[in-house]
């Protein structure tokens, strides 16, 4: 079965399933989600995402995993100002329904998004959020895979290697239990990029050549690729600039053949720097030039602006000073408009984040807002409950006491009639039928209040049916 026929199955499951089988179909979904292409992975989502908006007064949890697996899709393919809103509003949901594997499921992707705008602690926050929830589930390894190299690729921007290793060691544990090889080869590259900065280069080299075979046992190009790119990169650190150039080849040869172009444009400013380092002035131009033109063709302008000053440099050497001016005018020029796009891109984030922030704020409020509602209507049916209970006894007493006023007037009458029937006229056999008599009107009493609280309870019950029939 393909990944593509997996999702589907699964997500048939999902519209058949109790609401407390969803995250048992949901942790598979996302495992093989990530594996499919984007055109299909947008498909299962708008196909979900249709269905469960059409069904969403009926199944609103359904509709909130819905959500949030189109949000996923949008954050996959880097749409993250169509993510972050799903996100935000799938945890709002799943918060109401108390449904902490949702709420970790969005938390992710949420904190992920953070991480891509720079808001390293809003991202961690979230992230060990999610963490913690996925930890005490056990349900989701993938999704705990996801999470512990999301914590461990933040700590190791900020340089705090052991616990980027410490996390990055958790992402490779929770891999083998999901048997996920897609987050394996980001969590042994993590690890390489740690040992490399501790300067453990034997680590580094084995860690990067693990994820290297893994990617191709598995047959993942993209995971071939960065995996060789890493181990060149290693290699260029020990100035071993033969290997890498072949691993930097290797690396180009795929991505250009499966149309990762902005994979080949790093590959291209790589090659460009080994031969550089070189001296091969000419290598270098013909190199950058090709990932200039495909910069250019994508409008990458932080990739253009740095192949600019690389060309720049280069005609210096060579003495064209008219070249290395031209080229640096437009890394210049570039630049400032990066950090402009940069700015506003920032002021959008920010914005973003807000409002995410904001959302989730309100939920907490309104969560206590009903909370507090509850409880005020759990002490009001109680204070009904007890007068309810309070007026139905009453009137059993009062019934009671109708019937004891009854018995005591037509007391010689029905003690006559008594003793007729028992043919006797002893006096404790008397006695003994007036104290029966005197002795049942307690639970007289209780057997009329039973009745008067059903009577009380089956009106109540006719009003509500009439009501929701008016409401119809």
């Amino acid at each position: 079965m393909t990944n593509l026929e997996q999702v589907k199955e699964l997500l048939i499951g999902i519209k058949t399933c109790p609401v407390t089988d969803i995250g048992k179909y949901y942790s598979r979904v996302i495992t093989f989600f990530k594996y499919l292409p984007k055109a299909e992975k947008n498909e299962c989502a708008q196909n979900f995402y249709r269905w469960a908006e059409e069904n969403k007064n009926e199944e609103p949890l359904k509709f909130a995993y819905a959500e949030n697996l189109l949000g996923m899709y949008h954050f996959t393919v880097e749409e993250f100002e169509l993510a972050l809103p799903l996100l935000a509003a799938s945890r709002k949901c799943f918060e109401e329904y108390n449904d902490k594997e949702g709420i970790a499921a969005s938390a992710i992707l949420i904190g992920a998004t953070y991480r891509t705008f720079g808001n390293f602690d809003l991202s961690l926050k979230l992230s060990w959020e999610a963490y913690w929830l996925l930890k005490e589930s056990g349900n989701y390894p993938s999704g705990l895979a996801a999470c512990s190299n999301n914590i461990a690729s933040i700590n190791l921007e900020l340089g705090n290697y052991d616990e980027a290793l410490s996390m990055f060691s958790v992402g490779c544990d929770e891999c083998k239990k999901a048997d996920d090889f897609y987050f394996m080869i980001y969590s042994l590259q993590g690890l390489g990029k740690v040992s490399m900065k501790q300067n453990k280069l034997a680590e580094a080299k084995e860690y990067f050549e693990k994820a290297l075979e893994l990617a191709r046992q598995n047959k993942s190009q993209l995971g071939v690729a960065n995996s060789l790119t890493e181990l060149a990169n290693l290699y260029c650190h020990e100035n071993k600039y033969a290997e890498a150039e072949r691993l930097n080849r290797e690396a180009l040869a795929i991505r250009e053949e499966n149309h990762f172009t902005a994979g080949a444009i790093t590959s291209c400013i790589n090659l460009g720097e080994i031969y550089i380092a070189q001296s091969r002035w000419e290598e270098a131009l013909k190199v950058l030039n090709e990932g200039l033109a495909m910069a250019e063709q994508l409008k990458i302008k932080p990739k253009m602006y740095q192949i600019h000053l690389f060309l720049s440099r280069i005609y210096e050497t060579l003495g064209d000073k008219d070249k290395s001016l031209h080229h640096y005018k437009i890394f210049h020029e570039l630049r400032e408009k990066v950090q402009e796009e940069d700015s506003a891109r920032k002021l959008a984030d920010a914005k973003l984040i807000f409002e995410a922030e904001q959302t989730k704020k309100e939920n907490i409020i309104i969560k206590r807002q009903k909370e507090e509602i509850q409880k005020k209507n759990f002490e009001l049916q109680e204070t009904i409950d007890e007068l309810t209970l309070a007026k139905v006894s009453r009137k059993a007493k009062a019934l009671t006491l109708g019937l004891a006023i009854v018995l005591f007037l037509f007391e010689d009458p029905i003690l006559a009639k008594a003793l007729e029937l028992l043919n006797s006229h002893n006096y404790f056999l008397e006695v003994s039928i007036k104290m029966i008599i005197i002795f049942s009107l307690s639970p007289i009493n209780k057997a009329i209040e039973n009745y008067l609280l059903k009577k009380v309870i089956k009106k109540k019950k006719q009003d509500r049916e009439a009501l929701i029939l008016q409401a119809q």
